[in-house]
């Protein structure tokens, strides 16, 4: 999957993501030697070294199989009411 990474001083680059989780994902990024770990923290996600990134655009490639990529790493949830919640 493709996609377009927004850091903290506007600069964006395009990334191919490898491999996602709820917490973490590996992207490379074609002006950087090695791949690079993002984590999210609470509704944020971070590089390694503590940068706070806006992932701007997830892009799939042609012919890849994302139909459970977002459900996979997003699910749904609903809210009615403050303490009621079903996944």
């Amino acid at each position: 999957m493709l996609m377009t990474i927004r850091f903290q001083n506007g600069d964006r680059v395009d990334a191919v993501l490898l491999a996602a989780s709820r917490e973490r994902m590996r992207v490379a990024i074609d002006s950087q030697r090695d791949t690079i770990e993002l984590h999210k923290v609470d509704a944020s996600w971070y590089t390694e070294e503590g940068t706070a990134i806006e992932i701007e655009a997830l892009i799939p490639i042609s012919g890849a199989d994302v139909s459970q990529f977002c459900a996979g790493v997003y699910p749904r949830t609903s809210a009615a009411g403050s303490s009621f919640m079903l996944v």
